[in-house]
């Protein structure tokens, strides 16, 4: 299983940002990750946030709201939906009660070269146009494997009795090994583990 994170765009900022640059006025667009800032999977989205923002001067700016301090993370693909912000950093794991295909895309094995090539970014563009009135940019990880973090000792495949934080990449393999799946946001892990909540997690 792999980790995809998808920056998706508002298709209404799409000829916000033609219509301004026939205009010459600069166009700010309003961008949120679903996971915590400075954090590894919202690095390369500040990155790419901070060039445009360099480069951009007089045409493009985009203000960055922040992680899930401004916005719970599982209400991310919603507020793009929604047109609350313009542009997001988040899985599609993280939307699939707005667009349940968007969970298929972790099992994707192919680089974003070849997927545009072979029409699978078109088809993905396709269904996130009418689901999620949005634009799929980009995928900026892949083939990371991802993990099962246990607290407690097990000594064969059996999660009877274990409630483990998932979200819907792991939700399908703990109920298959009899544990109870927990949805938590990303920040609430370390919490829900001390508290005793949960006796593990799923995470890359």
């Amino acid at each position: 299983m792999r980790r995809t994170l998808l920056v998706c765009l508002s298709s209404a900022l799409l000829v916000a940002a033609a219509e301004s640059s026939a205009l010459a006025q600069e166009v700010t667009l309003r961008a949120i990750t679903a996971f915590a800032e400075g954090t590894q999977f919202s690095k390369n989205f500040e990155r790419f946030i901070e060039k445009v923002n360099k480069d951009g001067k007089g045409v493009i700016q985009i203000n960055y709201i922040g992680g899930p301090r401004a916005m719970p993370p599982f209400e991310v693909g919603n507020a793009v939906r929604s047109r609350v912000v313009d542009m997001a950093n988040v899985p599609g794991a993280f939307y699939t009660n707005l667009m349940p295909e968007a969970d298929a895309i972790k099992l994707i094995s192919k680089p974003m070269s070849e997927q545009r090539k072979n029409g699978t970014w078109d088809y993905l563009n396709q269904l996130h146009n009418q689901k999620m009135n949005s634009y799929y940019l980009t995928r900026q990880f892949h083939n990371i494997p991802f993990h099962i973090f246990l607290n407690k000792k097990i000594d064969k495949l059996d999660f009877s009795g274990l409630k483990i934080r998932v979200t819907p990449v792991y939700r399908d393999i703990v109920q298959a090994l009899s544990g109870t799946p927990i949805t938590t946001p990303p920040g609430e892990v370390y919490t829900a583990l001390e508290r005793g909540v949960v006796d593990g997690y799923g995470w890359p």
